[in-house]
């Protein structure tokens, strides 16, 4: 009775069967009580033949790796901080609002990834545009790159000429017509090579009257007599166009129009389509920088909401053409204020430290492990020799395939994925370590620590993958490389971990070296005594 009594006024005593304090707490972390009873049971024999082909094919795949890229003499794409280049700040020639300038700098990147050049640091600091170019040497290269904004116009057409000598004045006018209301050519035998409209031409001209402009058509011998700006390349909706393929037509254009621009732009359609004083040559030029990229002859006097260009193009002159209305949606014009050069010399050397950097760490983490862990460490060590190998052939892959060229960020971001690395193999040993301190053998330890730390182990890599995909989507320039190197690192860490770790420690707990046997234990037996 008085055990009855003191049980009753213990307030925090469990109420029910044995065990049900045990059985809150597992279902309070997240585990039922059939899953834990699973873990208990007494597990299999893992297969040696199993634990060893997941073993050789990491080992094997990552000495491969290596070995191909290094015959090959690839390597990653450096970065501007790591291997020299051009900065090239650029300024508006007036009065710009934030959101313009962000327009302007995302154009920008646009096109010199486009161009191909690796990892284009482009950014926004105060009223300029600042751009960095790694690899760039020249630096009237460099000016060119981002030479990609430019104020494009509108203007009719009023006649065209050839400027080659000793050749018959054809006058060309391109003659793309739009898809939606395209009218038939009257004699395709007209149409030149260069896709120009061959029509009766006049005298050529030496000198337009006020208001008109002789301008040169891109890439050919003809020149233009046009008329007053009617328009800008504002009226096209920004990165709205797009290079086109039809069956018919060939290589054409596709661009929309702005709500704004519909109407300026139909005014000038108009024009043209009814070969008024203005636009005697139904032609409508489409100029930048004074260079005339293409006069389509107008086929329709009204647009709605787009239009399409089609004509004798190839297909590298429709993305010229496509590329060339999307720069006119430029907001403001921008242009070169200073040129820099950050010397090969000077990246070398920055190079130098980030590796040094990187070995010291390396080093010191790798002996810490030697005096903490003592033979575990060779499992550690060896890992991580694997996953630099992986690494050097992941990033190679990266920097050719993408324009992200490996920076002084980028390095960074693996300097931190080492500590990452070795906390996986601390958390398995530590585990290892309270295993063998409950009683179990090395042999029977090692499955159950890999097990149980698995979970543990996977959960932090994931966490350090989602931050960093995060980061990689928010930010931009140097931090984009950081972020986009400490995933990749966090995935071949979980990729070399879950194929390697598992068998490195189950096989070495069988051995003799380890405190194992190398044969599997004998069942006991009980023998009777007389």
């Amino acid at each position: 009775m008085a055990r009855d009594r003191r049980r009753r006024a213990d307030p925090h005593r469990p109420r029910g069967r044995p065990g049900a304090r045990d059985a809150e707490f597992l279902r309070c972390v997240g585990v039922d009580r059939r899953i834990e009873r699973r873990r208990r049971e007494v597990r299999r024999p893992v297969s040696r033949r199993a634990l060893w082909a997941s073993l050789l094919s990491v080992v094997v795949g990552a000495i491969a790796l290596l070995t191909i890229n290094l015959s090959a003499g690839n390597a990653p794409v450096l970065g501007l901080d790591l291997q020299g280049g051009v900065s090239v700040i650029l300024a508006p020639t007036e009065a710009a609002a934030d959101e313009d300038l962000l327009v302007v700098r995302d154009l920008i990147r646009d096109e010199l990834e486009r161009l191909g050049i690796a990892e284009p640091d482009v950014r926004v600091e105060s009223s300029n545009i600042v751009v960095d170019l790694p690899g760039v040497r020249d630096q009237r290269q460099a000016v060119d790159a981002v030479d990609v904004a430019g104020i494009v116009t509108l203007r009719p057409v009023i006649q065209c000429f050839s400027t080659a000598p000793g050749i018959e004045q054809p006058g060309g006018g391109l003659d793309p017509a739009p898809l939606d209301d395209e009218l038939p050519l009257d004699d395709e035998s007209d149409i030149g090579p260069t896709g120009l409209r061959r029509v009766a031409s006049p005298d050529p001209v030496d000198a337009a009257p006020d208001g008109e402009d002789v301008l040169p058509i891109r890439d050919t011998n003809e020149s233009c007599v046009v008329g007053d700006v009617g328009g800008t390349g504002e009226v096209f909706a920004r990165g709205s166009a797009s290079p086109t393929l039809e069956p018919q037509q060939g290589w054409g254009v596709a661009v929309d129009l702005r709500a704004d621009g519909e109407p300026i732009w139909n005014q000038l359609a108009s024009e043209c389509f009814n070969a008024s004083a203005s636009c005697p040559s139904r032609q409508l030029a489409i100029v930048l920088d004074d260079v005339i990229q293409s006069a389509p002859v107008v086929n329709a006097p009204t647009f709605a909401g787009s239009v399409s260009i089609t004509g004798n193009f190839t297909e590298d002159e429709a993305r010229d053409l496509a590329r060339v209305l999307n720069r006119g949606a430029f907001p403001v014009d921008v242009e070169a204020q200073s040129v820099e050069t950050v010397s090969p010399a000077l990246g070398s050397d920055t190079l130098r430290a980030a590796i040094i950097a990187g070995l010291v760490g390396a080093v010191s983490i790798m002996t810490l492990m030697v005096l903490y862990y003592r033979k575990l460490a060779i499992i550690a060590i060896t890992g991580l020799v694997l996953w630099g190998m992986v690494m050097f052939s992941a990033s190679i892959f990266v920097s050719e395939a993408t324009n992200y060229a490996l920076s002084l960020a980028g390095a960074t971001g693996i300097i931190v994925a080492v500590g990452l690395a070795v906390d996986s193999y601390v958390v398995l040993f530590e585990r290892l370590k309270d295993e063998y301190r409950s009683g179990r053998s090395p042999r029977n330890a090692a499955p159950r620590s890999f097990d149980r730390s698995w979970r543990t182990i996977v959960s932090a890599n994931v966490m350090s993958l989602l931050a960093s995909v995060i980061l990689f989507w928010l930010s931009v320039g140097s931090v984009k490389g950081f972020a986009l190197y400490l995933g990749l690192t966090t995935v071949c860490n979980l990729i070399v971990y879950g194929l390697y770790a598992r068998p490195a420690v189950i096989l070495l707990s069988r051995t003799r070296w380890f405190g194992g046997t190398p044969s599997e234990p004998k069942t006991p037996t009980i023998a009777a005594t007389a």
